[in-house]
């Protein structure tokens, strides 16, 4: 796995997600058709009304997508369940968990 240093992308809250897909067919040279699809993820700051955020995720990426937020929103809510302090909290805490995709980008 590779080591992600969050300390270099900064948060930029996005209040909205919007979605698209673009598919792009070639003809080969023996003239078969050839097919490749990318969505497109627009992340919309609602109080600057202004797009913050395009990424583009190749489908190996995408198919990983459901399995990862149905994780972190399980993972959260029973975080959130959890009524019981750390002993070690003194102030306002912050945890950051992070998980990765399998895929990479090819192209």
């Amino acid at each position: 796995m590779v080591e992600i240093n969050l300390g270099n992308a900064v948060p930029i809250f996005a209040h909205d997600v919007a979605m698209s897909t673009v598919t792009k067919t070639k003809k080969t040279k023996k003239g078969n058709v050839k097919k490749e699809a990318y969505t497109e993820l627009v992340f919309i700051d609602a109080v600057r009304k202004a797009a913050i955020a395009r990424i583009v995720l190749p489908m190996s990426v995408l198919e990983e997508l459901p399995n990862m937020i149905g994780e972190n929103i399980r993972k959260i809510k029973e975080d959130l369940r959890n009524k019981e302090v750390p002993k070690s909290l003194k102030e306002e805490q912050e945890k950051t968990e992070v998980k990765t995709t399998s895929g990479s980008y090819v192209g």
